[in-house]
């Protein structure tokens, strides 16, 4: 028999291990298909042996896989994976709970930023450009209670400000607070974790948490590549130990630049003055590590689930054109889920993978509501059983604010870490625009008049046609158009029956938003909140930050276990994407809903 030098011996133990890390997480070797894997694994053996240049490969191979069945037998499935990623995932629910504690909305005349509560008895430190002058200053706490706030200290050059609010009432005597510490740890490559209160969302919401890296530290600032929108400005910035190393200061031009003001910085401001005796020093050395960002790349396993979880969903319009038209989840052997405005109206649908395969697929069932749509396929998934089983372990009965996830943004890409920050967000609904001005005479109705660039005009509508049928159903009066078009949202699409002249034809729009939020500062951010979706509302959702495409949704969010726990349906803004709950998904395509 050959000996296999021993450079090829550790990439094969390597690459089996990667394999029995795989199916120890996702309970498919001698659980949901012992035959399926077991012949994988076999198969697996062989060809490592045949390679290695073994006299008898069947021999070798069935020796192996003995010994690896008596492992798995003998060792308890990890409970959550290796000891690094487990402590990542301890760690950044804590901190995501704490921040969530600490942080408040400021509310300053008509300006509104973010703070963070720096002591028990109600001092809250912030940014002071978030601050107008002789406005009255209110202090919105976890939950929407809201207080009056005095200024203690503010120094403009500096960009700093204390707050004090009255924490008398009983809602104050469980208040969390973020004690200074001076040995805050801060380097570039660390993990780095913000929150604020997005200026767009009504009060009482829980702050929105971000995950990323510090990517440069100097003597009074640092950047991140935590995501910051507009009212996230003296939000707090802490490091991996929970620790506050600074206060969100500047939204960068790209999502991957965002500025903060160093503590150490605020620090040597605030020891010059009487604030400084005022705050609590953290009394004792913190004992843990920072981590760097190198442990939130998704481990082999994850991506592996991603790329066989993951389709790319071409599509063809009515005049023949074919583009790629969104990202599609496998759910089993034959079901795909995608984002249904995006796919709707496509004559023709094709299903690629990431071997390179593709299938034809059909429109099976549609939820408007939920801008959900699920695809069946002519050909089967090799990988639907194992993903079937793996959707199956995904655990949304308890709460994911705070989980690391993954989002699938092609067959072959995954995106860099994220972070749940709402589990049950309710994402409002927004009035939908047609564009076109319409008069009844009691037995039809015709269109007076369109408004430029809408979407009526952009559909192909004229002014003098009669509107006959709108998304199937007949119209005779305003009032029956009107009560089609409420139950919409921006971002869906609409079918016209019109007759033109002595002509019947079909015309297909997509509603729009409001033309005036074009112009909404905390809405586009002056074009800096990148492509959003065009239906982004309404939605009963998983909020998280990780920055994809609209074409990504659809495509899978996975946990650091590598389950998928959602799928991406809409690129909400800047600093949000919302998923729907893989369970929810799951029930809709089973019929269950």
């Amino acid at each position: 028999m050959n000996i296999p030098p021993k450079d090829f011996q550790h990439r094969s133990l390597r690459s089996l291990g990667n394999s029995l890390k795989i199916t120890a997480r996702h309970s498919i070797v001698l659980k949901s298909q012992p035959e399926t894997s077991v012949r994988d694994f076999s198969q697996k053996l062989r060809s490592l042996a045949q390679a290695s240049g073994c006299e008898n490969p069947e021999l070798i191979s069935g020796l192996f896989l003995s010994i690896i069945v008596l492992f798995f037998i003998a060792c308890p499935r990890p409970a959550c994976g290796d000891e690094p990623t487990a402590e990542i995932q301890i760690r950044c629910t804590d901190i995501c709970q704490q921040l969530q504690a600490v942080t408040v909305r400021i509310r300053s005349g008509s300006d509104v930023s973010s703070g963070v509560i720096v002591s028990a008895d109600g001092l809250v430190l912030t940014v002071a450009h978030g601050l107008k002058p002789d406005a009255a200053t209110t202090v919105i706490v976890s939950g929407g209670q809201a207080f009056e706030a005095k200024r203690v200290f503010v120094d403009e050059s500096a960009d700093i400000a204390i707050l004090s609010f009255d924490l008398a009432s009983p809602r104050g005597s469980d208040i969390r607070f973020l004690s200074l510490s001076t040995d805050a740890l801060t380097a570039a490559g660390q993990i780095a974790i913000a929150a604020g209160f997005p200026a767009k969302e009504p009060d009482g919401m829980t702050a929105v948490i971000r995950l990323g890296q510090i990517l440069a530290v100097d003597d009074s600032a640092i950047k991140t590549s935590c995501t910051l929108t507009s009212g996230d400005s003296g939000g707090p910035l802490v490091n991996s130990r929970g620790e506050l190393i600074g206060l969100n200061r500047q939204i960068g031009k790209s999502a991957e630049s965002n500025g903060h003001i160093r503590i150490s910085a605020i620090l040597r401001v605030l020891e010059q003055t009487d604030s400084w005796k005022k705050l609590p020093q953290q009394s004792r050395a913190n004992p843990l590590t920072p981590l760097s960002s190198k442990g939130l790349l998704p481990e082999p396993f994850v991506v592996q689930m991603a790329r066989q979880a993951t389709v790319e969903i071409h599509g063809t319009d009515r005049k023949g054109s074919s583009a790629v038209r969104a990202c599609g989840t496998i759910l089993d052997e034959l079901h795909v889920a995608t984002k249904l405005s995006e796919i709707v109206f496509c004559e023709k649908l094709e299903c690629h993978f990431t071997d390179g395969s593709k299938t034809l697929a059909t429109l099976s069932k549609q939820d408007r509501a939920r801008d959900l749509a699920i695809l069946t396929m002519q050909m089967s998934s090799k990988h639907g059983v194992v993903i079937r089983a793996g959707i199956a372990e995904a655990k949304n009965d308890v709460s994911l604010v705070g989980r690391i996830v993954f989002a699938a943004t092609s067959p072959v890409n995954i995106s860099a870490a994220g972070l749940i920050s709402r589990d049950f967000h309710k994402e409002p609904s927004q009035p939908a625009r047609f564009g076109a001005t319409m008069q009844e005479d009691g037995e039809h109705v015709r269109i007076t008049e369109l408004s430029p660039n809408s979407s009526a005009v952009i559909a192909g509508l004229k002014a003098d046609d009669e509107i006959l049928r709108l998304n199937g159903k007949a119209v005779i009066s305003l009032d029956a158009i009107g009560n089609l078009l409420q139950l919409c949202q921006p971002g869906d699409w609409i079918v016209v029956d019109i007759k033109r002249g002595k002509n019947e034809l079909k015309i297909y729009a997509q509603l729009q938003h409001d033309p005036r939020q074009q112009f909404e500062k905390t809405e586009f951010l002056d074009g800096r909140a990148g492509e959003l979706s065009q239906r982004r509302n309404d939605f009963q959702a998983l909020q998280h930050d990780i920055a994809i495409t609209p074409a990504a949704c659809g495509g899978p969010l996975l946990d650091i276990d590598g389950h998928i726990i959602g799928i991406n349906i809409a690129r909400r803004a800047r600093e949000s994407t919302l998923a729907l709950p893989i369970d929810i998904v799951v029930q809709f395509a089973n019929n269950k809903l």
